[in-house]
């Protein structure tokens, strides 16, 4: 890389003085000859010159015609890229682009650049990164760090390393791996277009919905009981291996709408493949007989013009308006019945109980 392509570095700071994290003896990646890295080989790396064919000079020679800022275009492509970069400089932090300060939730880079990078990785992690920088720039090898983000939460994600020719200091980029839009969960979307359920966030508002109502009742006696049941299709994971996964979820959401009350609120989940909602149920004895449907329905597993495909299901079930106060409360305690069920070797339901009872 010329020193065109790094002025980037250059221009962001005047200090060089580096700053060290807090119970650090020394800056873990200041010293890159403690680490292996061969900056020989990082200097002037082997290349092995091969005559270009016509076409290719021909277009080399017209690139070196033309009148490009190198360093203006390198600026442009980090800062707008959708991948988090973070340049450092003898452990500090010297800049960071728009997707990194959208990954640690910051308002603006003023809180970080200029301080140890190792502030934004968890400790556990800063001698793992130490011993691997080295053949992240010399080999290509990537690594997963876990950073903290401004809210406590930690976020963790590949990155891989490029290394800076800088004179005075031992300089590189991090850079991490590109987001794919289509992971992400569109909240405008409300259905899904496979199944034609409601998505989790369309749910959650149901469930809210249905809280607020039986809560503003004024007689109490006239409030009625909602559950919200959790289902994990437990081997999915080898319908996915046979390339049948959107047929069974299509199957089994097909099932559940079709034989279920038409009151029920089927829809399709993201950790755990789907939720459903009794509401205005006058009883436990009615949510035990609605929930026990369920189990059947999936119990009886799917099929396809040859074969029959056996569920291992887990359903986790939380009730209103106890042990559960509100719309909120009803999620959490159904995820976590979902995860006792999944403790067991078979299909089960597990109710959610409160410590308290």
């Amino acid at each position: 890389m010329t020193d065109q392509s790094i002025n980037i570095i250059q221009n962001l700071d005047g200090d060089d003085k580096v700053v060290t994290v807090n119970d650090v003896d020394t800056a873990i990646l200041k010293d890159a000859k403690k680490y292996n890295i061969d900056l020989e080989k990082l200097e002037n790396p082997i290349t092995v010159q091969k005559p270009l064919p016509v076409m290719e000079k021909r277009r080399a020679e017209t690139w070196r015609r033309l009148d490009v800022n190198l360093s203006d275009v390198v600026n442009l492509m980090i800062a707008t890229s959708e991948r988090p970069t973070f340049l450092i400089r003898d452990d500090k932090l010297v800049y960071i682009n728009q997707a990194a300060i959208k990954m640690l939730e910051l308002e603006s880079d003023r809180d970080v650049v200029g301080k140890n990078f190792l502030n934004l990785v968890v400790p556990e992690e800063w001698n793992m990164l130490a011993e691997n920088i080295g053949e992240m720039l010399t080999n290509g090898k990537i690594i997963r760090i876990h950073f903290k983000n401004a809210s406590g939460v930690t976020k963790a994600m590949n990155f891989q390393a490029i290394y800076l020719s800088e004179i005075e200091h031992f300089s590189f980029i991090l850079l991490g791996e590109h987001v794919k839009k289509e992971e992400k969960i569109s909240v405008n979307n409300l259905y899904d277009d496979l199944t034609g359920l409601p998505n989790f966030f369309l749910f959650e508002d149901r469930v809210q919905v249905a809280v607020s109502m039986e809560n503003i009742k004024d007689n109490a006696k006239d409030q009625k009981m909602i559950a919200v049941a959790a289902i994990s299709i437990n081997n999915m994971e080898s319908f996915r291996r046979m390339h049948i996964e959107d047929f069974v979820v299509k199957k089994i959401a097909n099932n559940l709408v079709l034989n279920l009350n038409k009151m029920t609120t089927v829809a399709l989940g993201v950790k755990y493949n789907f939720w459903i909602m009794l509401q205005g149920v006058k009883n436990q004895a009615e949510i035990n007989h609605e929930i026990r449907h369920v189990f059947e329905i999936l119990n009886d597993g799917i099929s396809d013009n040859f074969t029959r495909h056996e569920l291992s299901f887990s359903i986790g079930v939380a009730c209103f308006p106890q042990p559960a106060h509100s719309a909120k409360k009803l999620i959490e305690q159904a995820i976590s019945a979902v995860k006792n069920a999944q403790r067991s070797n078979k299909n089960s339901i597990e109710f959610f109980e409160s410590k308290n009872n």
